[in-house]
């Protein structure tokens, strides 16, 4: 009786110590197999020589390219993997600073861009939209006639850039006040149409086919239109006042 009793505790002995190998095992596969996954997702992209860098110490890559609406046009944002670039002091900028942790205004899309490629897919043809890499632009963003419809008429692209150390922190930031800048649908045309503003609320187009914008600047709420064949200001006029004349 006592040898059954015996060879049983044997038996469970050899039961458990196979399944903890069998678990000890299966975890370690499991554990391979998930580092292999992650390892093959976070190759780093390679480094891109797409722009001057005198100390060499900037590294560049391309964004997504993205098709501007039912057109042969895409555009490709250059970004920097340094959130700080020094600028050109001749010029008055300090460096060039990404806040990725500052409050995010509505249609605000933090990027690390600092220039804009844009390239034809049919003739091949490609060109930067600024000549150098000076600027932080935030936000870029096509305007199309049907504002839910992003395959319809592509009217112009819109930017929000940053060129200028408004605050004096010695930084671009986006504690800086932007420059809102409109461009054909190829990268051609640029033009600022707004500077120095708080804030944009919105931007659309209407039905004439003219970009109608409301805004903050200095605590005074603006409406405008803007003519998207010409850039040019249509029409400008602050906000009434409660109990206003």
């Amino acid at each position: 009786m006592n040898s059954d009793k015996f060879f049983k505790w044997v038996w469970n002995l050899n039961g458990i110590i196979l399944l903890v190998g069998v678990l000890i095992a299966t975890a370690l596969i499991s554990v391979q197999l998930v580092t292999t996954v992650f390892n093959d997702n976070d190759v780093e992209p390679p480094a891109l020589n797409l722009a001057d860098d005198k100390n060499e110490e900037e590294k560049w890559r391309l964004g997504y390219p993205r098709r501007v609406g039912e057109t042969d046009f895409y555009y490709i944002e250059l970004e920097s993997e340094k959130l700080t670039v020094e600028a050109d002091t001749e010029r008055g900028l300090g460096q060039v600073v990404e806040n990725f942790s500052g409050s995010s205004y509505y249609k605000h899309r933090p990027t690390r861009s600092k220039n804009v490629m844009f390239i034809n897919g049919k003739t091949n043809y490609a060109n930067w939209l600024f000549d150098t890499t000076d600027q932080l632009i935030t936000d870029i963003s096509p305007l199309y006639l049907s504002e839910f419809d992003s395959q319809s008429k592509a009217a112009g692209i819109a930017y929000h850039v940053i060129k200028n150390d408004t605050n004096n922190d010695g930084l671009l930031s986006n504690e800086d006040k932007s420059t809102f800048a409109l461009s054909k649908i190829d990268g051609s045309g640029y033009s600022e149409v707004l500077t120095g503003y708080d804030r944009i609320l919105e931007h659309a187009v209407n039905e004439q086919g003219n970009l109608f914008m409301l805004f903050i600047d200095n605590a005074e709420v603006f409406s405008m239109l803007v003519d998207l064949t010409t850039f040019k200001v249509i029409d400008k006029r602050q906000l009434p006042k409660v109990g206003g004349l």
